[in-house]
């Protein structure tokens, strides 16, 4: 009976453990507060057709507007190309507060892209401030 317990709390503690250094691993290090959660991207007959981005502001400020850059790859990680994207806060969707999250993307057509990295350029918050 004490042998089972024990293995189970082993086992629930090295999946506990096991999901955070796998979380961490898919996140990418903040930038001026706002972290970049998760990236997935589209990839038909040999093209990237889109991708979808979703940020975290960890900052102590509200964000209303990102730039951001989009780095497309290939199997071999060689770079297929660059391009700059905006999000900003308007009549539908306001300021990210402190702690909320941000999905963007985009239909793209780039040919023998199967990977993105997404790269932080600039963030403008509702103070008048902006990081780069």
């Amino acid at each position: 009976m004490v042998s089972n317990y024990l293995k189970n709390i082993f086992i629930v503690g090295f999946l506990l453990v096991g999901f955070f250094v796998l979380s961490l691993s898919y996140s990418q290090p903040d930038k001026c507060g706002i972290a970049v959660v998760k990236s997935y991207n589209q990839q038909v007959m040999g093209k990237n057709v889109g991708f979808y981005v979703v940020f975290k502001n960890n900052s102590k400020r509200s964000m209303d507007a990102i730039d951001y850059e989009v780095n497309y790859k290939n199997g071999f990680n060689e770079s297929m190309g660059k391009r700059s994207f905006t999000w900003q806060a308007g009549n539908f969707f306001g300021p990210k507060l402190p702690g909320e999250s941000l999905s963007d993307g985009s239909t793209t057509w780039v040919e023998g892209a199967n990977k993105i990295n997404v790269v932080i350029k600039r963030v403008h918050f509702t103070d008048g401030s902006t990081c780069k």
